[in-house]
């Protein structure tokens, strides 16, 4: 009866998803990123692909249409005298360098699987879903440079990843403390995702005017802390308390956050069940762990398998592969870094590394730019703060995970290409209203608009190429 529900209400909103691309980009993102197919026992359901292609058919044809403003001059003397709002049709995507790495990485993945001494069916699946999550990505950029399309795409992607989490916490409070997995039963996977998603959530919340929903968001983000604290996943706890100290260390009343989080790890251990406290236990003593100890000799395969293939690696996902020809056992190598060096060599593996620590270097830079903004943008540091602690997030539980091309990384990346150049465009046309404003006489002018300060410089440029 779900799935006759759901599958109705799928082909209802096709057409709609066709004639509005970016409504349809909001859909794709909540059936790939939830997967409400899930909920109704059909795990083999493509309802992703259903819902992409009149996405990409739309996007294609109808393209990009959003609100441009430019300035009205007068004739006679060039003076700007006012504004021009009018509809145009934009580029589907923005050019950025974020892009251009990652079609060089899909590319060299093409090749590179050529000279594979592995027979090409066996990835040929996860490479097809990575080329649909680069592409889905760099439409991202063009449909969601707008102040209120990424503002709904950007709560639409917080809300679809943390539902789960969301659904765990309420669990944990009316049963108890138990464990929780999420949607794929990877209590690992379920710790990463969440952990990623709980600062944009939390950001998200600080930027809502009203108080019931911002105090609504702020309940969910505690849900999301019960849920990540359920999971019982090493590597979650650690992502966890990384996030929770960028949270507490950025915040206005440093030493408060601080206590607050204190706190919550004391409470935490103090009510929880007595496996969540020997979970945490055992990250300090790792030494004696099984677990711990299977994961550094998986590391050490990886750099066995790097030796054997130093250029161009094992090939894109064949790590479990080339473990079972060469070590026996098909196992990952739980952390994306060897994992992703011995699958593309020395000659990939910086493209890859270049994609995910560039992104959160310029998360960082334009967070660290943004501050200067009028308090009328605050949206715009408060919504990089959530986008640059998710990417550490992943960059920290990768250590001891497997999923260096995970969707919801990639969709960060395009979300911070948006919001630099959403950003960009609403400081320009703040600018230009400004202008008109002093260009009026002294008693036609709006004087409770404030002035807006000299722009100041926007890091424009990671590593000599144009952002």
């Amino acid at each position: 009866m779900r799935f006759a529900i759901y599958l109705t209400l799928l082909f209802a909103i096709l057409p709609m998803v066709l004639a509005r691309p970016f409504f349809g980009l909001c859909i794709y993102y909540v059936v790939s990123l939830l997967q409400p197919k899930l909920l109704c026992w059909h795990p083999d359901f493509q309802d992703a692909m259903l819902v992409g292609v009149p996405l990409v058919i739309g996007a294609l044809t109808i393209g990009v249409w959003r609100w441009e403003v430019s300035p009205k001059k007068d004739e006679r003397t060039g003076r700007v005298i006012g504004v021009l709002r009018r509809v145009t049709k934009s580029r589907l995507f923005e050019p950025a360098w974020p892009l251009l790495i990652c079609v060089l990485l899909i590319a060299y993945i093409a090749v590179t699987r050529l000279f594979s001494e592995f027979p090409l069916e066996s990835n040929s699946y996860p490479f097809r879903g990575l080329c649909k999550i680069v592409f889905v990505t760099v439409l991202l950029t063009g449909m969601a440079a707008d102040f209120r399309r990424l503002r709904v795409l950007y709560i639409v992607v917080a809300l679809a990843v943390g539902f789960w989490a969301i659904k765990g916490g309420l669990k944990v409070i009316l049963l108890g403390p138990h464990q929780v997995y999420g949607k794929t039963y990877d209590n690992n996977l379920f710790a990463l995702t969440s952990a990623m998603t709980l600062p944009m959530l939390f950001y998200f919340a600080l930027s809502v005017k009203h108080a019931k929903w911002r105090a609504l968001l702020m309940v969910c983000a505690i849900l999301m802390c019960l849920a990540i604290i359920g999971s019982r996943s090493r590597a979650g706890f650690v992502a966890f308390g990384v996030v929770l100290a960028g949270m507490a260390w950025t915040s206005r009343y440093r030493l408060r956050a601080m206590f607050a989080v204190i706190l919550v790890v004391v409470v935490t251990l103090a009510t929880t069940g007595t496996e969540v406290r020997e979970r945490i236990t055992s990250i300090l003593s790792y030494r004696y762990d099984r677990s711990a100890a299977s994961r550094f000799w998986t590391w050490q395969v990886a750099r066995d398998l790097l030796v054997r293939s130093p250029l161009i690696g094992v090939g894109f996902a064949n790590f479990e592969i080339a473990k079972d020809r060469y070590q026996g056992g098909r196992k990952a190598a739980h952390n994306i870094y060897l994992q992703n060096l011995a699958e593309l060599g020395l000659l990939g593996h910086p493209l890859w590394l270049l994609l995910v620590f560039g992104s959160l270097v310029s998360m960082y830079r334009f967070m660290r730019w943004a501050r200067r903004l009028p308090p009328e943008m605050r949206w715009a540091y408060q919504w990089s703060r959530g986008l640059c602690l998710g990417m550490l997030a992943f960059c920290i539980h990768g250590m001891f995970h497997n999923e260096e091309y995970l969707e919801l990384m990639f969709t960060l990346v395009g979300l911070n290409v948006a919001l630099q150049v959403t950003t960009r465009r609403e400081l320009a046309e703040r600018r230009l209203l400004d202008l008109v404003e002093q260009s009026r006489p002294a008693k036609r002018r709006r004087l409770t608009r404030p002035r807006l300060p000299v722009e100041p410089a926007h890091p424009g440029r990671l590593f000599g190429v144009p952002a």
